[in-house]
């Protein structure tokens, strides 16, 4: 995945230590001394985490302890908040994406992003996924194209191929869901963030949009903030828990779950606050 930068200096992502023997793979993605201020507020504090190639991390921690402010960060979304101010590095095949000389339009169209509550647009569901590519000059023909693939892989395709003119409002929530989520990656990016993307769902819904990530995983790296332990437990490679504003445990999900070393990251899985 390249990031298109002027004058930026490259800078070779350093692999993290492999935990007990265990070789995580590439860093696709990795934060270095990454702070947020919402004015006086320090939302997210110098957090170094990376996100590895093809593996799902979820965030996790209680409301309010920075874990989304952190998500949005990875795509430059709080460059659109006016309090907001971002400092640090976010490396991405070795440049910063968070320097001021890059894209941040350019950013967004690598790292795609999905929030919490669906938001098609007032479009026809084709024109809804056709959006990203009509606009960065792709034809008619392989508009169409890219609308059947991207729709095929969130498992949309068979649902919705003989109403491709009908309005992406007259679908359910977690129709909508997924077809945002095909807008997404009608964009080919290399990441994909989800902001609490099953929180407005019913549990069917919420099943199938679960499923859907696991699948997503053989060609994107993701990372998914939940407030939900189970869905993190169940969909995740690694997960990172966040309290206050600090990383305050990053690991192996099972590990983190069944053996987690920090006493916050226990009390928080067991009930104990959050």
């Amino acid at each position: 995945m390249s990031m298109p930068v002027l004058q930026a200096e490259p800078h070779p992502m350093e692999e993290m230590e492999p935990e007990q023997g265990i070789d995580p793979g590439k860093a696709l993605l990795e934060t270095e001394a990454l702070n947020v201020h919402y004015g006086g507020n320090h939302a997210v504090k110098d957090v170094h985490l990376p996100l590895y190639e093809q593996t799902v991390t979820a965030l996790i921690g209680p409301s309010g302890c920075g874990k989304s402010t952190f998500l949005r960060c990875l795509n430059r979304m709080n460059d659109t908040i006016p309090t907001a101010r971002v400092t640090g590095k976010i490396w991405v095949d070795g440049v910063d994406i968070n320097d001021s000389q890059v894209n941040a339009v350019q950013v967004r169209k690598q790292i795609g992003m999905v929030f919490q509550k669906p938001n098609p647009f007032q479009k026809s569901i084709f024109d809804n996924v056709a959006y990203g590519p009509k606009i960065n000059g792709a034809n008619k023909r392989d508009q169409a194209e890219i609308v059947e693939r991207s729709l095929r892989q969130v498992g949309l395709w068979e649902e919705v191929k003989d109403r491709l003119k009908k309005s992406a409002w007259d679908l359910s929530g977690g129709q909508q869901q997924r077809l945002c989520i095909a807008r997404t990656i009608a964009m080919n990016p290399g990441i994909i963030l989800l902001d609490e993307p099953t929180s407005a769902l019913d549990p069917i819904s919420t099943a199938k949009i679960e499923e859907l990530v696991s699948e997503l995983k053989q060609n994107y790296t993701i990372a998914i903030v939940t407030h939900n332990m189970q869905q993190a437990a169940r969909i995740s490679d690694r997960t990172a828990f966040f309290l206050m504003g600090d990383l305050i445990e990053f690991g192996a999900t099972d590990k983190l779950f069944t053996r987690p070393e920090k006493k916050e990251t226990e009390d928080y899985l067991t009930g104990r606050f959050g």
